[in-house]
């Protein structure tokens, strides 16, 4: 990473719908393009070899290879369900004391893409 830049995310396949949470052992990034992911990702200091749990705008499960800076859809996790995403965001480790935690009422009610950029837009602030 020369003169400030950041490399950015690669990807294989295709790429995933922006905006995307990646899930660093329970410290959320969020970007809502690549090179605003790469950014945020470029701050972490990742000490092994590791892969992450990354989710896409439709919910979909993805896999991230910070060794090779890689985005790829083919991942263990595929299909992230409502109470899942709430509890990932509502049990991260990068969280203010006074964040209020998401609502687990009424999910029936609520879509999951809208569960998803509600979360985006909390954790993008």
């Amino acid at each position: 990473m020369k003169n400030n830049k950041v490399a950015s995310v690669d990807y294989i396949f295709r790429k995933p719908k922006f905006p995307v949470i990646v899930n660093i052992d329970g410290i959320l990034i969020c970007g809502k393009s690549s090179i605003t992911l790469s950014r945020r990702l470029a701050k972490i200091n990742f000490q092994d070899e590791k892969t992450f749990y990354a989710i896409d705008s439709t919910c979909e499960g993805w896999s991230f290879y910070p060794n090779r800076w890689l985005l790829s859809p083919l991942t263990t996790k595929k299909r992230w369900t409502k109470i899942e995403l709430i509890n990932l965001f509502n049990n991260r480790k990068n969280k203010n004391s006074e964040e209020q935690e998401y609502s687990k009422k009424s999910l029936s009610s609520k879509r999951l893409d809208l569960i998803f950029m509600e979360i985006f837009s909390l954790l993008n602030k």
